[in-house]
């Protein structure tokens, strides 16, 4: 509660300014990166070279890593600039995969010593005061306010609690509780499950071990995962099961191969095709790698969408926040997002073929993407796919 007071006293505030780095400004994955917060019309964006006196006591969200800035010092934040990295409560940072976000009520900062922990930082909810990331893990999460100050050390959770395990793509930390027998039948299976994955979609196979936490239970895999905003925050039921990949890691609760096959799948996918926000593309590609060729299941599939035919799906086309991917119309409990966003994939790849998707899946805005590689606007488009899909 307190971290999501700090959040919108900052974002209520109407002189709010967006501190860019000179160094970094015209970097095409640092525009890609800080453009998500422009959607925030009250949120001025200044260089660090064009800020004046008088914007320095204004609320700051200081975005970008921390050598792009001349004048740290000035932010008055608890990151502390140093020669080769940064600081933060005493502790010292110089990998280049370290970051660190953190909330008060009149600055926000995301930064570290490259590009990419800084996006890793803007891509997760914010339940805590403070997030540090480290090679592409996020290692410590906590609240430095004195009166309710505490640190969670995630890795030294993980390797007390979890057994670690190696196969030919997967570094696999499972949960102790799990029964080894059990454990080692499961994990027999898993590699054939990527290479079937990676020979179906022609993506390259990782070049390096995938993270993949099984978790005994679900509260584990809600804490390692940061995953509250789908599963609450209340003390989840022991028989749940469910998957997510976070900072391209697995994690998987209870020993279900589907779950590993449809995670494995996004973590795959982003390692060689790239990563997106858009979850009506992440989620679509893998419904039609599902099913994509299942008669019977693309027409119960077409059935939902004549049965929806006046739902408006544009916003979810163009933008795919998570919230309305899962916040819409559902059929048995399961969003009818899934569904048809599997069914509009299964539209372009065939129409104009799955390189020419890969190529569309990552440029993020998606009105310049769709005139870009398929010369259509968003409208013709989703009118095109419409009639293809009804008519077939």
């Amino acid at each position: 509660d307190s971290t999501g007071s700090i959040w919108n006293s900052f974002y209520e505030q109407n002189d709010k300014i967006m501190v860019l780095s000179d160094k970094y400004l015209n970097d095409k994955e640092y525009k890609r990166m800080y453009g998500y917060f422009l959607l925030d019309t009250m949120l001025k964006a200044k260089p660090e070279s064009q800020l004046n006196e008088a914007d320095y006591k204004k609320p700051l969200l200081i975005f970008g890593p921390v050598n792009g800035f001349k004048n740290w010092n000035k932010f008055n934040v608890l990151v502390i600039k140093e020669k080769n990295g940064f600081s933060f409560l005493n502790t010292h940072y110089n990998g280049l995969n370290d970051g660190v976000y953190y909330s008060s009520p009149n600055r926000m900062v995301y930064t570290g010593n490259s590009l990419q922990p800084v996006w890793e930082l803007q891509s997760q909810p914010k339940y805590y005061k403070y997030t540090i990331v480290s090679n592409n893990e996020r290692i410590i999460i906590g609240d430095y306010d004195p009166t309710t100050e505490f640190k969670i050390d995630l890795v030294a959770i993980r390797n007390n609690n979890y057994k670690e395990e190696n196969t030919k793509y997967l570094k696999i930390y499972s949960s102790k509780k799990i029964s080894a027998d059990l454990k080692a039948k499961f994990i027999s299976k898993t590699d054939s499950i990527f290479s079937e994955i990676c020979n179906k979609l022609t993506i390259s196979p990782p070049d390096h071990q995938i993270i993949c936490y099984l978790h005994s239970e679900p509260n584990e895999a809600t804490f390692f995962a940061n995953f509250y905003f789908m599963q609450g925050f209340g003390v989840l039921p022991l028989e749940r099961t469910f998957g997510t990949v976070f900072m391209k890691q697995l994690h998987c609760v209870g020993l279900n191969l589907d779950i590993i096959r449809h995670e494995g799948f996004h973590a795959l996918w982003d390692e060689s095709v790239g990563l997106s926000i858009n979850a009506f593309f992440s989620e679509g590609i893998q419904e039609y790698y599902q099913w994509g060729q299942d008669t019977a299941i693309v027409n119960n599939n077409i059935r939902i969408l004549k049965k929806y035919k006046d739902y408006d799906i544009t916003d979810l086309v163009l933008k795919g926040e998570i919230q309305n991917f899962w916040g819409g119309p559902a059929e048995n409990n399961w969003p009818i997002a899934y569904p048809l966003s599997g069914l509009f994939v299964k539209y372009l790849v065939e129409k104009w073929g799955l390189e020419s998707f890969k190529n569309m899946y990552i440029i993020e805005d998606k009105t310049v993407a769709f005139r870009k590689t398929y010369n259509k606007s968003t409208e013709e488009l989703i009118c095109d796919f419409r009639n293809y899909v009804i008519n077939k």
